[in-house]
């Protein structure tokens, strides 16, 4: 029998090989009818927020395996930095953005997920928060461009961008 987690990762397959997430490409990527996904996720909304919560299982999985489960929020925004640059990435890992009509119940979904990563407690100091943000919005930005795989770097050229995404969350306020 197969089960959802193996459903998910059928549907994650689809997605990684650019085809698009449907109850008829998931049926037939995991071996089954299209009753025998609806028997699990009803529509094909239920589907792709699953999709959605697999993919965020595996991710925070991949995290908490870089600091373990007590890191502080300077060593989780940490390991998001360096998981963004070094992690496997691929079209699947965009499933977030899978279906435009839920864009808001997917995004509240990444953000609950993930703020935990962010590291916005780490300060309240402006100039800090300024430095956290930038390094996070490279690291999501390097997220991203991995999974679409528009742009190449060179090992040395990603360690480079890496080691200064981290510099700027070694930043003090000087004042």
């Amino acid at each position: 029998m197969v089960t959802k987690n193996e459903i998910l990762d059928a549907a994650l397959g689809a997605l990684r090989e650019g085809e698009t997430l449907t109850l008829d490409v998931v049926a037939k990527r995991a071996g089954l009818t299209k009753p025998g996904v609806v028997h699990h996720f009803k529509t094909k909304e239920a589907l792709t927020v699953a999709v959605v919560e697999r993919l965020m299982d595996l991710w925070e999985s991949d995290l908490t395996n870089r600091v373990g489960k007590n890191a502080d929020s300077h060593d989780r925004l940490s390991a998001y930095i360096d998981f963004a640059f070094t992690a496997d990435m691929d079209p699947s890992d965009l499933a977030v953005l899978a279906d435009a009509r839920l864009r808001d119940k997917l995004g509240e979904l990444w953000i609950e997920r993930l703020n935990p990563w962010f590291g916005e407690s780490i300060t309240k100091d402006p100039v800090e928060l300024a430095s956290i943000r930038a390094a996070r919005l490279l690291a999501d930005g390097a997220w991203f461009d991995r999974a679409l795989g528009t742009v190449q770097f060179t090992t040395s050229e990603l360690n480079d961008i890496l080691a200064l995404a981290q510099q700027l969350i070694e930043r003090k306020n000087e004042s």
